[in-house]
């Protein structure tokens, strides 16, 4: 009698644990586009790096957004490219915080504002990210980190 219960209960268990691991998030989406004085542009190059290796990259001819597809539990350094314009680089944590199992779904609306190279910059903020976004427990959203922004922009 002991040995079928036992059977059905690892079986159990296992359908369980199978379940909960394809539950988890794997991948969170980004539309990524590129601006010049607030209008959407083209002829833009998006690299993306992860653990300091180039991972993938997208020309777009179009000014329309790019999704871009990133795996959960990594660290990803995005530069956007354009002849003639500064490169701009945003950090993306996609490291999902403890006990959050699902997220909003809608990909994250990146808009990055491109300035030609002769425009003035702040030369101590030249290299530094445009933005740093993390997954927001409570929002359960992909979200730009408002104290980073606040320390960059003050």
């Amino acid at each position: 009698m002991q040995t079928p219960l036992l059977r059905v209960l690892s079986t159990f268990s296992f359908i369980i644990l199978t379940l909960s691991f394809k539950a988890q998030i794997k991948v969170l989406e980004i539309n990524a586009s590129a601006l010049v004085e607030d209008k959407a542009v083209g002829d833009y190059t998006i690299l993306i790096y992860s653990d300091g290796n180039l991972k993938d990259s997208v020309f777009s001819k179009k000014s329309k957004a790019v999704t871009l597809s990133l795996e959960s539990g990594k660290l990803y350094s995005i530069v956007f490219k354009k002849a003639t314009y500064n490169n701009k680089l945003v950090i993306v944590d996609t490291q999902i915080p403890s006990g959050l199992r699902e997220l909003v779904e809608e990909p994250f609306e990146l808009q990055i504002e491109l300035a030609k190279v002769s425009e003035s910059l702040k030369q101590d903020l030249a290299d530094y990210p445009v933005a740093i976004l993390t997954v927001n427990k409570k929002e359960k959203s992909l979200m730009a980190s408002e104290n980073y922004y606040k320390l960059t922009h003050n």
